[in-house]
């Protein structure tokens, strides 16, 4: 599985290399975010997730026919 690096309000990437296929619905949707290396999705090695769009993800995520990519809410500073 990858993820990427937490930060401060980021959402939280997720992808399960067991559940991906390699089909590249992500990265169509987003190339500058995903990836296919190994027929499989991986995150861009220079992605900050602080810096992408939210509904972007949301919008790979949903892509996703196997559900191999979560994105979950990133934590708001401070723990609110």
């Amino acid at each position: 599985m990858s993820t990427a690096e937490p930060q401060d309000g980021a959402p939280r990437v997720a992808i399960d290399h067991d559940l991906c296929s390699g089909s590249a619905h992500c990265r169509d949707i987003a190339p500058g975010i995903f990836r296919i290396r190994d027929q499989r999705a991986w995150l861009a090695e220079d992605v900050r997730p602080a810096d992408v769009d939210e509904d972007l993800l949301r919008q790979a995520e949903v892509s996703c026919p196997w559900f191999a990519i979560t994105v979950s809410p990133g934590d708001r500073p401070g723990g609110a």
